[in-house]
C-alpha cells in the first residue's frame, strides 16, 4: 500500500485547450486564431519555468500578435481554458476519504494556477504542490521530481505518482517513483493499471 499520491494536473486532473485563448482573442489582433495560438503558446515554456512574469508574457504576446485589448481582457481569455475531469475528480476524493495525502507536481504557470485553483474546489484536497513557475524546472528534467521529494517530503518508492506524458512517467520511474500513465481516452483502463498499486 502506498503512502501518498502526487497528480499531474493537466489533462489528468482538469483538460486545457489553448485554442480556445486563440479564438477569443483571434478578433482584437491582426492575426487569425491558428497563427496567434502559435504566437503565444511559443512564450509559455519561459512562463512555465517562471523566466518571466504574467504581464511581461502578457505584454511580449500582446506585442507579437498585434492585440488590441486591454492587459486584463488578455489574461481572461488565456486563464479560461480548462474543463474538469470527473472521474479523476472521484477518485481524488474517494483517495481523501481513505486517508492517503495527495500532492501536486505540474507544469504551469502564475496566470493558470490562481484561476484553476480558485475555480475547482478539488485543488484544496492537496497537501503540498510543486509547480515549475516557482521552483524553475520542468518535467522531465530530474530536478523537479529531486525538489518534489524533498520538498513534499516524499518517499518515491511509497508514492504513486499519475502523469499523462509517458516521457514523464520515465522520468518518474527513473526517479523511483510508483508511476502510472494516465490514458484521458480510457479511464478504466488506467483505473485497471492503478490497481496494482491501490485497490480502493
Amino acid at each position: 500500500m502506498p503512502e501518498a499520491f502526487l497528480f499531474d494536473i493537466g489533462n489528468v486532473i482538469i483538460s486545457f485547450d489553448f485554442q480556445k485563448a486563440a479564438d477569443r482573442i483571434e478578433p482584437h489582433c491582426d492575426m487569425g486564431a491558428g497563427d496567434a495560438f502559435t504566437a503565444v503558446t511559443a512564450l509559455a515554456p519561459e512562463l512555465e519555468l517562471g523566466k518571466i512574469t504574467p504581464e511581461e508574457f502578457i505584454a511580449d504576446a500582446s506585442d507579437r500578435i498585434g492585440y488590441r485589448g486591454t492587459p486584463t481582457q488578455f489574461r481572461e481569455s488565456f486563464e479560461d481554458i480548462f474543463e474538469l475531469n470527473e472521474p479523476v475528480v472521484d477518485l481524488i476524493e474517494q483517495l481523501e476519504e481513505a486517508g492517503m495525502p495527495l500532492y501536486l507536481l505540474s507544469n504551469t504557470n502564475g496566470i493558470h494556477v490562481p484561476f484553476f485553483e480558485k475555480t475547482y474546489p478539488v485543488f484544496s484536497r492537496f497537501r503540498g504542490r510543486i509547480y515549475s513557475h516557482e521552483v524553475g524546472r520542468m518535467k522531465p528534467d530530474p530536478g523537479i521530481y529531486r525538489i518534489a521529494e524533498e520538498t513534499l517530503g516524499l518517499t518515491p518508492s511509497k508514492t504513486v505518482y499519475i502523469d499523462d506524458v509517458e516521457e514523464n512517467c520515465e522520468a518518474g520511474r527513473e526517479a523511483g517513483w510508483l508511476t502510472v500513465h494516465y490514458t484521458p481516452n480510457d479511464h478504466e483502463d488506467f483505473l485497471s493499471r492503478l490497481s496494482a498499486h491501490w485497490d480502493g
